[in-house]
Parts: structure tokens; sequence; C-alpha cells
């Protein structure tokens, strides 16, 4: 997480950035904006500190001293941004305050979160996610009745649902929109949970394992499937087998019927050691407005995929491992796609200089290449390039350590599907390392 405020004076040649980085080693990082000279040398500050609250009061004196000085603090919350327009708009007295209290909850006692929120009912804060989130904290912190904390989390993941549906803007300062729905969901399936509704909290934590998976996440769901649902324990069973090496699954590896089921994991493990889980076919419509959405007609291997399994899992079950290879559903590309050239460029400029290298190394456009399914657990990805010509069709693997990098180059989909499957049959090593097994 990088938190960041930004800084004009007229006649705006000396704009600044400061960055407050929370973590084992929290920073503060000043930067010159609009910066002409060494690229390695535009920051004026760079600080590390023991712990966060040192960090973030540290940060305030800099906010300050800026603003002493003349500087109006300006709208913008992307790290990334290294120019400031001319002339741009000041922050609403309503955002500054907004990022204190993200301030507060990094590094002071709940009671002074407790002021803030106060101080921010009345103003449009108080209905942004951001806020309801955590109102729902201080809810569930005072040990107000589980159900209230649980009704101001819905209200800030219907809000967020609703802002984005709608094409408006939230704020949330510096907090990536995914972040703030991960936090907001966790803290929604444990309110659930302590409410006595235990459906709703798997429902919750299973959605959110679906759209932003984390160990730790997975690790709640397994724990959840033991203690509440018996009939799935299996399920929790072979999250542990297949991630006990991360740890976190002690007490699930200690109940009584895993031994037995590692057991029999191993001497049922097939052949091959794949097979395709009962998916969620597309139909036509569906796959006609992913169609609209890209921009583009998808290829007919890759159509045909869609309406026979579409949103599915590719189950990889060896011996000793396993691992799955989630196939997104049609109406979840255009996010993935967008998700990809965020992730590769944080800028325009970037953009452009991206789209250029991989049409030159690779014959391929950036903007086309359309993630198509995921390992769990693994920031990669397969990806199905879909710009009308010579490479139409053609799929790649990618992986986020190699951002500029596309491997394992297949002339469709279907051949792409083919190797991996082929692959996992004969235990092959390249294969294989796509699920990181």
């Amino acid at each position: 997480m990088h938190l960041a405020k930004f800084f004009h004076r007229v006649p705006g040649d000396d704009d600044r950035e400061l960055m407050l980085i929370p973590g084992s080693e929290p920073m503060v990082i000043g930067v010159h904006m609009n910066w002409k000279g060494d690229p390695d040398a535009d920051e004026f500050l760079r600080k590390t500190f023991s712990g966060i609250a040192d960090a973030a009061a540290a940060f305030r004196r800099h906010v300050a001293d800026l603003v002493a000085a003349g500087y109006v603090e300006t709208v913008h919350t992307d790290y990334t941004l290294r120019d400031l327009p001319p002339d741009p708009p000041a922050k609403p007295d309503w955002q500054k305050g907004l990022d204190e209290l993200m301030i507060l909850a990094l590094a002071a006692p709940m009671a002074e979160q407790a002021t803030q929120l106060e101080a921010l009912r009345s103003t449009p804060a108080e209905h942004e996610p951001l806020y309801l989130w955590h109102a729902a904290r201080r809810s569930r912190s005072a040990g107000v009745d589980a159900a209230e904390t649980a009704r101001l989390a819905e209200q800030a993941r219907d809000t967020l649902l609703a802002r984005r549906t709608a094409g408006q803007p939230h704020y949330a300062w510096s907090i990536y929109e995914g972040d703030l729905e991960g936090r907001i969901l966790e803290l929604l399936s444990d309110a659930q949970l302590e409410a006595g509704n235990p459906d709703a909290a798997l429902k919750t934590i299973e959605h959110l394992c679906k759209i932003a998976p984390s160990q730790d996440r997975i690790i709640k769901r397994a724990e959840l499937l033991c203690g509440y649902f018996p009939e799935r324990q299996e399920e929790a069973f072979n999250d542990a087998y297949q991630w006990s090496r991360f740890g976190g699954y002690e007490e699930i590896m200690a109940l009584p019927g895993y031994a037995e089921y590692v057991a029999r994991r191993k001497a049922g493990t097939s052949k091959k050691g794949w097979r395709w889980k009962q998916g969620t076919p597309a139909s036509e419509a569906d796959i006609t407005a992913a169609e609209q959405a890209l921009g583009v007609r998808l290829p007919d291997d890759y159509r045909k995929f869609l309406l026979k399994r579409g949103e599915t899992e590719l189950l990889v079950r060896l011996p000793e491992s396993s691992s799955e290879l989630r196939f997104y559903a049609p109406d979840d590309l255009a996010k993935q796609l967008h998700n990809l050239l965020g992730f590769i460029a944080y800028s325009d400029d970037e953009v452009e200089e991206a789209c250029t290298y991989f049409r030159k190394e690779y014959g391929v456009s950036l903007k086309h290449l359309v993630p198509v399914a995921e390992p769990s657990q693994l920031s990669r990805c397969l990806l199905l390039h879909v710009e009308p010509g010579e490479r139409f069709g053609q799929c790649f693997q990618w992986d986020h350590d190699g951002a500029w990098e596309l491997e394992q180059q297949q002339p469709s989909f279907d051949a792409a599907l083919k190797a991996l499957t082929d692959g996992i049959a004969r235990r092959d090593p390249t294969q294989l390392a796509f699920f990181d097994l």
C-alpha cells in the first residue's frame, strides 16, 4: 500500500508528492513532480522508521511543512503519478478527513479513530465505502451487536458495487479498489459468522476467494468448512494437502480423517493427473456481450470451450501435490484485461512503450492479450491474443515476475490446452511449472 498526497504551489515548477508506505519497515518518501533531471534523483526525502506510528507522525509533519510553505494539497491520489497538470484542483476537506482516518487506522487506538469517524458525520465522507468500512471496524471493536457490524459492512460492499456498476467514482485515497473490497468482505464474513450465520459467512469468503484469493482467505474458508460444514470437510482437506507447505493449516491437518484423506488421494490419483470440474457453460448471449466489451470476436475454439464448459476449473491432481487452473466467465474477461494492462504499465506513456515492445518482440498487440485462466494462488495467467490478423487466437503464458515477457507460445487455445494437459500427464516439468508443481 502506497498512500500518496500531492502538493502544488504557483507557478508549478516545484510540485511535490509525499508517500506513506506501511509495512514491516514503514517509509515516508518525498518526490519532486514534473522532474526533468536524472530520473534516479527525483526524491527529496526517503526515510525508514521502526514503527508505523513514527512514520505516520513524520508524514503529518511533512504535510504541515509543505502547507506552511504555501503548497496546496491537490485531489490526486495515484502514487505512480509523476506530472501534475497546471492549476490542479484542491482536495476537499472531507477527503483529507478520510485520509486522516486511514492514517489513524494504521497507527492510533480505536478511540481516536472513533473521534475522527464522528467528525466526518454529516459530510460527504460518511457515504463513502471507505468510511463505512471503518465504521464497521469500529462497531466490531466496540463489541456492538454483530448484526450491526454486518449491516455496516454490507452497506460498504453494496455502495462500492453500486458505484462500480453506475460508473461513478468513490474516494478511498490511494487504496486500490480491489484491496478495499477485499478488506470489506473479510470483515463482513467475520461479522456474519459472529452473528450466527455461517452460511452467509461462507458465501462471502468463497466469493472473496474467487475474486481475490490469498493464503489467509483460503485458510479462513477451510476453517469455516471444517467447523460448520462437515459434509464439505474434504474440500478443506484438499486445500491443506495443496498449500500446507506455506503454513497455516496445522489445525486442519490434525483433524481426524485428514491422514486417511491423504492416503486415499495418493492411492487414487489417476495416471493422467487431471480432470475437469463441473463448470457453468456460457450462453451465446454471454459470449456476445463479452465480445462487445472487448471490441472483437473471440476465436472459434475458445467460443466452443465457453459454450461447453464456461467458468470452470482444470483440476490437477498428482500424488504429492495438486492445483487448479481457473477459467474466467465471459463477463470477467474485459476486467481481467484491464487489470493486466494496469499491472504491466502504470501510466499512459508506459502503456504505449509496452505496446511498442510487445509488438516488436512478439508480434502481438498488448491491448488484445486477454487473460482467460489463472492457476490458483499464483500471479500468472494464460493469455489469448484476440487482435484480428496473423496471430489471432494464439496463446501465451504470462507471469507477473516477468511482466514484459510471454512464454510457451501456442498457435491456438485448443493447442494451449492440449499442451498443458499432455504435459501434466507426462509430468513435464515445463508445463507443471505453470502450476508451481
